[in-house]
């Protein structure tokens, strides 16, 4: 099923839009589609870790990270350090 809404968008970025769509090959109803779906996704992806950050233990993760050994990075596996 799909649903229907008039949308109003200002002539410039319409006009950029539509250069988007022609550029990725797709129509402008597609190109807006699948933008509008996938920031849906990004919010609604935010909004579960938010969600789970804010079921979280601090303290209990960092007793855990406290059992980590100390030992030097595998090669290849060492922070660059910034100048």
């Amino acid at each position: 099923m799909m649903g229907n809404y008039p949308l109003r968008i200002p002539d410039h970025v319409m006009a950029e839009a539509k250069a988007l769509a022609v550029q990725n090959g797709t129509s402008l109803n597609q190109f807006l589609a699948s933008l509008i779906t996938e920031r849906v996704g990004e919010m609604k992806v935010l909004a579960e870790v938010e969600a789970r950050a804010a079921r979280a233990n601090a303290g209990a993760a960092l007793e855990i990270l406290g059992r980590v050994p100390e030992r030097k990075p595998l090669a290849g596996d060492e922070l660059a350090l910034a100048p």
